[in-house]
């Protein structure tokens, strides 16, 4: 008997077995057009949210930048002196200058330094394409400022900005100079009083083998004998001319716009153990109208080297950081 199965005969109504149904219900009209809908609604709330990351950062960067610049200590900045640091002795790093004038400003934005010493903040300005006024007394760090601009303007790849600018003279006037709501951000390091003198002798003798002298040719110097110098004048004088000037500088600053001043806190042992000149500096800012906005540490351990302070007898430690006193106009 053969195994082979038999065929249905041409025009039988047996019939092959048919597949079976997909249980998935069919996709009607409906739903196919909310299922569109849904997509699109995807696609503009995507649009929507990256038109609004765009809006809202005021200094042009994106959600990730925004956050890689949120650190409250720094620690990244330290770089070689150029010689023409080495003539003003008390300069911050241009990449200092970088970074604030990145998070605190645009571009086209207008930045001032009422101390800006041979120029870094201005230089760093233009670098970003914003534009720049500083304040300078002393006429030789003024001369160094401008060599450096030129340095700048014949590099093939330089920026061009609509406005470098440095006044050579008392940076008390910048309110008759600049217009008023027209600063985005003040980025500045203020002379420290006459503590300058101090720290002449305190390198000579204490620091002369640090880090920050020997690898980073550091070299502190007074800045001018002129009588109206920050630099000469003592510490309560000091912080009432500066609480006037913040009150000029405020009054040309845009409104939400920032103030940022990189200071040192100080000591005058035995009668003054510590004089916290950034919280200082912040009260007298407050006073004259400003907001306390944000406090940045800038950490300099690895510049300058551990030395022996107050030993039997008094335990000091080592103040090795600046600190970035953040201040906003507020609305």
């Amino acid at each position: 008997m053969s195994n082979r199965k038999a065929q249905p005969k041409k025009g039988s109504k047996d019939k092959l077995p048919k597949k079976e149904k997909s249980l998935k219900p069919k996709m009607g009209l409906a739903d196919s057009t909310k299922k569109i809908e849904s997509a699109d609604e995807v696609a503009v709330q995507i649009n929507l949210k990256k038109e609004r990351k765009i809006l809202k950062a005021f200094n042009g960067l994106s959600p990730r930048e925004w956050t890689l610049l949120s650190r409250n200590v720094w620690s990244d900045l330290s770089s070689p002196r150029h010689k023409r640091h080495l003539q003003h002795g008390a300069v911050f790093p241009v990449k200092l200058a970088d970074r604030l004038i990145q998070m605190y400003t645009g571009e086209g934005d207008l930045v001032l330094d009422p101390f800006a010493g041979i120029g870094t903040t201005l230089v760093a300005a233009k670098r970003l394409k914003r534009n720049s006024v500083g304040f300078e007394l002393n006429p030789e760090f003024a001369n160094l400022a401008q060599e450096w601009f030129q340095e700048e303007s014949n590099d093939l790849f330089s920026v061009e900005a609509e406005r470098q600018e440095l006044v050579v003279g008392d940076c008390r006037s910048v309110d008759s100079i600049l217009k008023e709501n027209s600063v985005q951000a003040t980025i500045t390091s203020p002379p420290y009083a006459n503590f300058i003198q101090r720290s002449i002798a305190d390198r000579a003798k204490t620091h002369k083998k640090s880090r920050i002298v020997l690898h980073n040719n550091s070299r502190v110097r007074q800045y001018s004998e002129n009588q109206n110098d920050f630099g000469n004048l003592d510490y309560e004088e000091f912080l009432h001319e500066s609480k006037l000037l913040f009150e000029k500088i405020l009054k040309v600053t845009k409104p939400n716009g920032y103030a940022v001043w990189v200071v040192k806190d100080y000591r005058l042992p035995p009668k003054r153990p510590y004089i916290s000149m950034h919280s200082d500096l912040a009260q007298v800012a407050q006073e004259a109208g400003w907001l306390w906005h944000d406090l940045i540490v800038w950490d300099q351990n690895e510049q300058r080297s551990l030395v022996l302070l107050g030993y039997p007898s008094r335990f000091y430690t080592n103040q090795n950081c600046s600190f970035l006193v953040v201040l906003r106009k507020d609305v």
